[in-house]
């Protein structure tokens, strides 16, 4: 695809584009040519360019493909569009990548690397690979006479949902707004299914992911779709969306890549279960099962929780540590009274958090010194894939290095507040 047929599709398309941007294909993305200041508008791309489910001619053809989830919908416009020669974003399937590093497409002993990382259980590649033969396959069995022709195959289906996963976005729907007040934490799918379309941006693609860097956003009107600067951009520098606030190992998932400034949103989980088993290890099998009950009622009980790159020890999971700590006696007080537990910073819970963060260790085949010895003696020679769970999996193991300072730096705390309440009493 070149770079200019990308700026002939824009133009015929009626694609305003500012003339201080250079479109380029080459790895430093779209470039800025002449200085251009904050609130600029870069380009300002109309409604009908984008691909969403009412722009697709496969709606007019299949009316009822719009009572299906967004997700199906636009996998299906993707496969279909694709596979033809003179759709309306030729250019732009002919500009996006035909080989990924999502984990979909990681080998076993690839992925392997990222044993201990949470992350791997998200790939979803068997919801995935289900969806595919449960809808998509059906509803296109069911359509034969339009999707003939159309490369529908499980190959097709992933490349259509890694586009999907590295370069949509879910723009609010004009007239919608969000009542957090009338809804629960688990409607969110629901909500935005309603509240948002998930759309493609032609040729987002080509703007770099950073989070420091970046100086430019996308900002959807009801008849248009603009991309702005967020500050000021210098002659010959590149421009750069911001990814969010989402750890390396989750853009490794989604896009395959992920820029080191998204270190600072690192995560690493902790699930409910390891606290559980750890604090409530004097427990009964039948008094650890009620007091679950209780806290999931109280919802105040989560699957997991993260841990941030500061190592922070959030308030509910010391709840949830005392509450599996105690005797039963105050358990059975804190039913009466209908309470909880206060979040506490005593040795008791710091124990039991240090043994949290040993048997969170010992879920990783390598220790934080070996994968630090690793990117720095062999770094070099590492395949892409096997140097970023490197990078994922010691990011992660820093994290259990904070949060065990954390914790320890409690017992001082206590300590010296121990001291300084006997000094008052004298």
């Amino acid at each position: 695809m070149s770079e200019t047929a990308i700026i002939h599709w824009l133009s015929h398309n009626g694609v305003e584009v500012h003339p201080s941007i250079q479109i380029s294909r080459s790895p430093s993305g779209e470039q800025i040519i002449n200085n251009i200041p904050a609130s600029t508008t870069l380009l300002n791309i109309p409604a009908s360019a984008i691909i969403t489910a009412t722009n697709s001619s496969l709606l007019e053809r299949i009316p009822s493909l719009a009572e299906k989830s967004q997700w199906t919908i636009l996998i299906l416009i993707i496969m279909y569009e694709a596979s033809k020669p003179d759709s309306q974003w030729r250019s732009y399937f002919d500009s996006m990548p035909t080989e990924f590093d999502t984990l979909m497409y990681w080998s076993q002993d690839e992925l392997k690397e990222l044993e201990g990382s949470a992350v791997l259980n998200k790939i979803g590649k068997e919801e995935a690979e289900a969806m595919y033969l449960e809808e998509i396959k059906t509803f296109v069995d069911a359509n034969g006479d339009v999707f003939g022709g159309v490369d529908v195959s499980l190959e097709a289906f992933h490349k259509a949902g890694s586009w999907i996963m590295a370069f949509s976005s879910d723009f609010e729907k004009p007239g919608h707004t969000r009542d957090e007040d009338a809804m629960d934490d688990d409607d969110d799918d629901e909500y935005d299914s309603l509240d948002t379309d998930k759309v493609l941006v032609p040729f987002g693609n080509l703007i770099q992911i950073d989070c420091n860097l970046a100086n430019c956003e996308f900002l959807p009107s009801e008849g248009s779709v603009s991309l702005v600067s967020t500050r000021d951009i210098s002659t010959g520098t590149a421009l750069y969306s911001d990814p969010g606030p989402v750890p390396r190992s989750d853009l490794l998932r989604r896009v395959g890549r992920y820029p080191q400034s998204s270190t600072q949103h690192d995560v690493i989980e902790i699930d409910s279960t390891l606290l559980i088993s750890v604090a409530g290890k004097n427990l009964s099998d039948s008094t650890r099962d009620s007091r679950i009950e209780r806290l999931v009622e109280e919802e105040l009980l989560e699957d997991s929780y993260d841990i941030e790159a500061d190592g922070g020890i959030s308030s509910e999971i010391l709840i949830v540590i005392q509450a599996f700590s105690v005797d039963d006696e105050t358990f059975r007080s804190y039913a009466t009274e209908e309470k909880f537990p206060k979040a506490k910073k005593d040795a008791r819970t710091r124990d039991v958090i240090l043994e949290v963060i040993q048997k969170r260790r010992e879920g990783f085949a390598t220790s934080r010194e070996e994968d630090i010895a690793i990117l720095g003696n062999s770094g070099e020679a590492l395949g892409r894939r096997n140097r970023m769970a490197v990078e994922v999996r010691l990011g992660e193991k820093e994290i259990l290095r904070k949060m065990e300072e954390v914790v320890r730096s409690w017992a001082d705390t206590t300590e010296n507040q121990s001291r300084s309440a006997k000094r008052q009493k004298r």
